[in-house]
């Protein structure tokens, strides 16, 4: 008895998964709190102004710089 309550817990944990009816499968943003809060603030609140300054940031530091001397 004990073997197909282990069994059957087994198999309910392994059909979990972040994947809705439609095959969809949700991924994680590549971004940070104050951005992901950005989203949802409205425009001019002060989490949407950090979310721009953090974006804007993040930017420039993956934009290419000119390097000749």
């Amino acid at each position: 008895m004990k073997i197909w309550m282990m069994l059957a817990c087994a198999v309910l944990v392994c059909g979990c998964t972040m994947k809705t009816e439609t095959g969809y499968e949700p991924q994680k943003l590549g971004d940070s709190e104050g951005v992901q809060r950005g989203y949802y603030a409205t425009p001019f609140s002060p989490e949407a102004r950090q979310a721009d300054q953090e974006r804007d940031v993040s930017f420039s530091n993956r934009r290419p710089t000119d390097w000749r001397p």
